[in-house]
Protein backbone atom coordinates (compact mmCIF):
# COMPACT_ATOMS: atom_id res chain seq x y z
CA UNK A 1 0.00 0.00 0.00
CA UNK A 2 1.71 3.20 -1.14
CA UNK A 3 1.85 6.57 0.64
CA UNK A 4 -0.72 8.15 -1.70
CA UNK A 5 -3.25 5.45 -0.87
CA UNK A 6 -2.55 5.84 2.83
CA UNK A 7 -3.19 9.58 2.67
CA UNK A 8 -6.54 8.83 1.09
CA UNK A 9 -7.36 6.36 3.85
CA UNK A 10 -6.30 8.77 6.58
CA UNK A 11 -9.41 10.85 5.94
CA UNK A 12 -12.08 8.18 6.44
CA UNK A 13 -14.76 10.60 7.57
CA UNK A 14 -15.84 11.43 4.01
CA UNK A 15 -16.02 7.77 3.03
CA UNK A 16 -17.94 6.82 6.17
CA UNK A 17 -20.51 9.60 5.83
CA UNK A 18 -21.04 8.84 2.13
CA UNK A 19 -21.74 5.17 2.84
CA UNK A 20 -24.08 5.98 5.74
CA UNK A 21 -26.03 8.53 3.67
CA UNK A 22 -26.35 6.05 0.81
CA UNK A 23 -27.69 3.36 3.14
CA UNK A 24 -30.21 5.84 4.67
CA UNK A 25 -31.48 6.94 1.25
CA UNK A 26 -32.02 3.36 0.17
CA UNK A 27 -33.90 2.60 3.37
CA UNK A 28 -36.11 5.70 2.98
CA UNK A 29 -36.87 5.06 -0.70
CA UNK A 30 -37.85 1.45 -0.32
CA UNK A 31 -40.99 0.14 1.38
CA UNK A 32 -40.70 -0.87 4.96
CA UNK A 33 -39.08 -4.28 4.80
CA UNK A 34 -41.00 -7.30 5.73
CA UNK A 35 -40.03 -9.28 8.75
CA UNK A 36 -38.54 -11.90 6.44
CA UNK A 37 -36.12 -9.33 4.89
CA UNK A 38 -35.20 -7.51 8.07
CA UNK A 39 -32.40 -9.97 9.13
CA UNK A 40 -30.72 -9.49 5.73
CA UNK A 41 -30.90 -5.72 6.09
CA UNK A 42 -29.35 -5.94 9.54
CA UNK A 43 -26.56 -8.13 8.17
CA UNK A 44 -25.84 -5.58 5.44
CA UNK A 45 -25.64 -2.79 8.02
CA UNK A 46 -23.30 -4.85 10.22
CA UNK A 47 -21.01 -5.63 7.23
CA UNK A 48 -20.93 -1.96 6.23
CA UNK A 49 -19.92 -0.92 9.74
CA UNK A 50 -17.22 -3.64 9.80
CA UNK A 51 -15.75 -2.35 6.54
CA UNK A 52 -15.69 1.19 7.93
CA UNK A 53 -13.96 0.04 11.11
CA UNK A 54 -11.35 -1.88 9.06
CA UNK A 55 -10.60 1.21 6.93
CA UNK A 56 -10.25 3.34 10.04
CA UNK A 57 -7.93 0.79 11.66
CA UNK A 58 -5.68 0.63 8.57
CA UNK A 59 -5.57 4.40 8.35
CA UNK A 60 -4.55 4.71 11.99
CA UNK A 61 -1.41 2.55 11.49
CA UNK A 62 1.88 4.46 10.99
CA UNK A 63 2.94 4.92 7.37
CA UNK A 64 6.41 3.51 8.00
CA UNK A 65 4.94 0.31 9.37
CA UNK A 66 3.04 -0.30 6.15
CA UNK A 67 5.93 0.21 3.74
CA UNK A 68 7.65 -2.81 2.23
CA UNK A 69 10.17 -4.34 4.60
CA UNK A 70 13.77 -4.31 3.38
CA UNK A 71 15.33 -7.77 3.72
CA UNK A 72 17.65 -7.96 6.69
CA UNK A 73 20.68 -8.87 4.56
CA UNK A 74 20.40 -5.60 2.62
CA UNK A 75 20.67 -3.65 5.88
CA UNK A 76 23.93 -5.31 6.88
CA UNK A 77 27.05 -3.19 7.09
CA UNK A 78 30.73 -4.04 6.95
CA UNK A 79 30.94 -4.32 10.73
CA UNK A 80 27.86 -6.56 10.81
CA UNK A 81 29.50 -9.03 8.43
CA UNK A 82 33.12 -9.00 9.58
CA UNK A 83 33.04 -9.35 13.35
CA UNK A 84 35.82 -11.84 14.07
CA UNK A 85 39.28 -10.30 14.13
CA UNK A 86 42.10 -12.79 13.62
CA UNK A 87 45.87 -12.80 13.50
CA UNK A 88 47.70 -11.57 10.44
CA UNK A 89 50.91 -9.82 9.57
CA UNK A 90 51.65 -9.40 5.86
CA UNK A 91 49.35 -7.48 3.53
CA UNK A 92 48.61 -8.15 -0.13
CA UNK A 93 49.26 -5.63 -2.90
CA UNK A 94 50.52 -5.48 -6.46
CA UNK A 95 54.31 -5.64 -6.35
CA UNK A 96 54.43 -4.05 -9.77
CA UNK A 97 52.44 -0.97 -8.71
CA UNK A 98 53.46 -0.68 -5.06
CA UNK A 99 55.38 2.60 -5.52
CA UNK A 100 52.25 4.16 -6.97
CA UNK A 101 49.52 2.88 -4.66
CA UNK A 102 51.59 2.63 -1.41
CA UNK A 103 49.44 -0.29 -0.27
CA UNK A 104 52.58 -1.99 0.97
CA UNK A 105 52.89 0.73 3.65
CA UNK A 106 49.79 0.58 5.78
CA UNK A 107 49.24 1.29 9.47
CA UNK A 108 46.83 0.09 12.14
CA UNK A 109 46.08 -3.04 10.14
CA UNK A 110 43.29 -5.41 11.16
CA UNK A 111 42.58 -8.83 9.65
CA UNK A 112 39.18 -10.54 9.76
CA UNK A 113 38.12 -14.15 9.42
CA UNK A 114 36.91 -14.75 5.84
CA UNK A 115 33.26 -15.43 5.06
CA UNK A 116 32.40 -18.55 3.11
CA UNK A 117 30.02 -19.03 0.20
CA UNK A 118 28.70 -16.97 -2.68
CA UNK A 119 25.82 -15.57 -0.61
CA UNK A 120 28.34 -14.09 1.81
CA UNK A 121 30.24 -12.60 -1.12
CA UNK A 122 27.01 -11.03 -2.37
CA UNK A 123 26.27 -9.57 1.06
CA UNK A 124 29.73 -7.96 1.21
CA UNK A 125 29.40 -6.65 -2.35
CA UNK A 126 26.10 -5.00 -1.33
CA UNK A 127 27.87 -3.00 1.38
CA UNK A 128 30.24 -1.61 -1.29
CA UNK A 129 27.49 0.06 -3.30
CA UNK A 130 28.43 0.47 -6.96
CA UNK A 131 32.11 -0.38 -6.48
CA UNK A 132 31.84 -3.96 -7.76
CA UNK A 133 29.66 -6.13 -9.94
CA UNK A 134 30.06 -9.61 -8.52
CA UNK A 135 30.60 -12.52 -10.91
CA UNK A 136 28.33 -15.55 -10.64
CA UNK A 137 30.42 -18.74 -10.22
CA UNK A 138 28.47 -20.33 -13.09
CA UNK A 139 29.92 -17.70 -15.44
CA UNK A 140 33.55 -18.53 -14.65
CA UNK A 141 35.80 -20.51 -17.02
CA UNK A 142 36.41 -23.23 -14.40
CA UNK A 143 34.51 -25.05 -11.67
CA UNK A 144 34.99 -23.18 -8.43
CA UNK A 145 34.45 -25.38 -5.38
CA UNK A 146 35.43 -22.61 -2.95
CA UNK A 147 34.04 -19.07 -2.78
CA UNK A 148 35.17 -16.84 0.06
CA UNK A 149 35.64 -13.17 0.86
CA UNK A 150 38.39 -11.59 2.96
CA UNK A 151 38.61 -8.18 4.62
CA UNK A 152 41.66 -6.26 5.82
CA UNK A 153 41.32 -2.73 7.15
CA UNK A 154 43.90 -0.03 7.76
CA UNK A 155 44.17 3.70 8.23
CA UNK A 156 44.87 6.04 5.34
CA UNK A 157 47.17 9.09 5.66
CA UNK A 158 44.15 11.31 6.35
CA UNK A 159 43.09 8.91 9.14
CA UNK A 160 40.07 7.66 7.18
CA UNK A 161 39.30 3.94 7.05
CA UNK A 162 40.74 1.90 4.22
CA UNK A 163 39.05 -1.41 3.39
CA UNK A 164 40.66 -4.05 1.27
CA UNK A 165 38.19 -6.72 0.14
CA UNK A 166 39.31 -9.91 -1.59
CA UNK A 167 36.76 -12.05 -3.45
CA UNK A 168 38.24 -15.50 -4.06
CA UNK A 169 36.99 -18.18 -6.47
CA UNK A 170 39.10 -21.33 -6.22
CA UNK A 171 39.34 -24.88 -7.37
CA UNK A 172 40.98 -26.41 -4.36
CA UNK A 173 42.38 -29.93 -4.37
CA UNK A 174 41.65 -32.49 -1.66
CA UNK A 175 45.04 -31.67 -0.13
CA UNK A 176 44.20 -27.98 0.07
CA UNK A 177 46.23 -26.73 -2.90
CA UNK A 178 44.77 -23.87 -4.96
CA UNK A 179 44.85 -25.47 -8.42
CA UNK A 180 42.89 -22.85 -10.40
CA UNK A 181 41.65 -19.54 -9.12
CA UNK A 182 40.41 -16.06 -9.88
CA UNK A 183 40.99 -13.56 -7.10
CA UNK A 184 39.54 -10.04 -7.27
CA UNK A 185 40.78 -7.47 -4.77
CA UNK A 186 39.28 -4.01 -4.24
CA UNK A 187 40.81 -1.26 -2.09
CA UNK A 188 39.58 2.30 -1.59
CA UNK A 189 42.28 4.94 -2.08
CA UNK A 190 42.29 8.74 -2.06
CA UNK A 191 44.17 9.29 -5.34
CA UNK A 192 44.91 7.63 -8.68
CA UNK A 193 48.13 5.65 -8.19
CA UNK A 194 48.61 4.12 -11.61
CA UNK A 195 49.85 6.78 -14.04
CA UNK A 196 53.33 7.42 -12.71
CA UNK A 197 54.22 3.84 -11.93
CA UNK A 198 52.89 2.38 -15.16
CA UNK A 199 54.87 4.86 -17.27
CA UNK A 200 58.01 4.09 -15.32
CA UNK A 201 57.35 0.35 -15.49
CA UNK A 202 56.92 0.30 -19.25
CA UNK A 203 60.32 1.93 -19.65
CA UNK A 204 62.01 -0.57 -17.37
CA UNK A 205 60.16 -3.73 -18.38
CA UNK A 206 59.30 -3.23 -22.03
CA UNK A 207 56.64 -5.65 -23.30
CA UNK A 208 55.81 -7.07 -19.87
CA UNK A 209 52.69 -4.96 -19.31
CA UNK A 210 49.94 -3.95 -21.74
CA UNK A 211 46.88 -1.74 -21.53
CA UNK A 212 43.85 -3.77 -22.66
CA UNK A 213 41.47 -0.93 -21.78
CA UNK A 214 38.72 -0.82 -19.19
CA UNK A 215 36.81 1.47 -21.54
CA UNK A 216 37.75 4.12 -24.09
CA UNK A 217 38.91 6.51 -21.35
CA UNK A 218 40.23 4.35 -18.49
CA UNK A 219 43.12 1.90 -18.69
CA UNK A 220 43.11 -1.72 -17.58
CA UNK A 221 46.66 -2.97 -17.31
CA UNK A 222 47.57 -6.60 -17.84
CA UNK A 223 50.75 -8.32 -16.76
CA UNK A 224 51.34 -11.87 -17.90
CA UNK A 225 52.79 -14.46 -15.55
CA UNK A 226 56.59 -14.42 -15.69
CA UNK A 227 57.99 -17.56 -14.05
CA UNK A 228 61.61 -16.64 -14.71
CA UNK A 229 61.78 -13.08 -13.37
CA UNK A 230 60.19 -10.12 -11.75
CA UNK A 231 57.22 -9.77 -9.49
CA UNK A 232 55.20 -12.32 -7.55
CA UNK A 233 51.44 -12.24 -7.20
CA UNK A 234 50.24 -11.82 -3.59
CA UNK A 235 46.89 -12.77 -2.11
CA UNK A 236 45.31 -13.83 1.18
CA UNK A 237 44.63 -17.32 2.45
CA UNK A 238 43.33 -18.52 5.81
CA UNK A 239 44.54 -21.10 8.29
CA UNK A 240 41.45 -22.26 10.12
CA UNK A 241 43.40 -24.16 12.79
CA UNK A 242 45.60 -21.20 13.74
CA UNK A 243 42.91 -18.57 13.10
CA UNK A 244 45.41 -16.63 11.04
CA UNK A 245 45.40 -14.79 7.71
CA UNK A 246 48.61 -15.41 5.80
CA UNK A 247 49.87 -14.11 2.51
CA UNK A 248 50.43 -16.35 -0.48
CA UNK A 249 53.23 -15.49 -2.91
CA UNK A 250 53.11 -17.17 -6.31
CA UNK A 251 53.27 -16.61 -10.07
CA UNK A 252 50.05 -15.54 -11.71
CA UNK A 253 48.59 -13.34 -14.42
CA UNK A 254 47.48 -9.97 -13.12
CA UNK A 255 45.13 -7.11 -14.03
CA UNK A 256 45.38 -3.70 -12.40
CA UNK A 257 43.08 -0.68 -12.68
CA UNK A 258 42.06 2.45 -10.86
CA UNK A 259 38.49 3.63 -11.17
CA UNK A 260 36.27 6.00 -9.20
CA UNK A 261 38.26 5.92 -5.95
CA UNK A 262 39.21 2.23 -5.95
CA UNK A 263 42.23 0.17 -6.92
CA UNK A 264 41.29 -3.13 -8.56
CA UNK A 265 43.77 -5.99 -8.66
CA UNK A 266 42.78 -9.27 -10.28
CA UNK A 267 45.02 -12.32 -10.31
CA UNK A 268 44.33 -15.68 -11.91
CA UNK A 269 45.75 -19.07 -12.77
CA UNK A 270 43.75 -21.13 -15.26
CA UNK A 271 44.51 -24.35 -17.09
CA UNK A 272 44.31 -24.71 -20.86
CA UNK A 273 45.11 -22.28 -23.63
CA UNK A 274 46.45 -19.10 -22.02
CA UNK A 275 45.48 -16.77 -24.86
CA UNK A 276 41.87 -17.95 -24.63
CA UNK A 277 41.99 -17.63 -20.85
CA UNK A 278 43.25 -14.06 -21.12
CA UNK A 279 40.44 -13.08 -23.47
CA UNK A 280 37.87 -14.49 -21.06
CA UNK A 281 39.51 -12.77 -18.12
CA UNK A 282 39.48 -9.38 -19.83
CA UNK A 283 35.70 -9.66 -20.11
CA UNK A 284 35.41 -10.79 -16.49
CA UNK A 285 37.57 -7.88 -15.30
CA UNK A 286 35.48 -5.38 -17.25
CA UNK A 287 32.28 -6.86 -15.85
CA UNK A 288 33.58 -6.86 -12.28
CA UNK A 289 34.66 -3.20 -12.39
CA UNK A 290 31.52 -1.07 -12.96
CA UNK A 291 32.38 1.62 -15.50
Amino acid sequence: MDKHTMRELKDVTTHKEAIIQKVRRQIQQEPYPSKQLWPYRMMAIVMTCSILLFIAWQASKPIDHLTTEIPQEEKQSFTDLFQIEVEGKETAFSQYFQIGDTLSHRKKIKFYAPLQGFEAMQAVATTMGDAVHLIDPENLPFNSNVQEVYAVTSEMPDDSLQKQIQFSYKEKSLTGVDRQYIILTVTNVNYNPSTYKVTEGIQNFDGEITNVGLNFMNPLYYRAMTPDKGFAYLYYNYDEADKRIYRMSTRANEFFAYYNGYVYQIGYQLDGDQQEAQEKMVNIAREFIPH
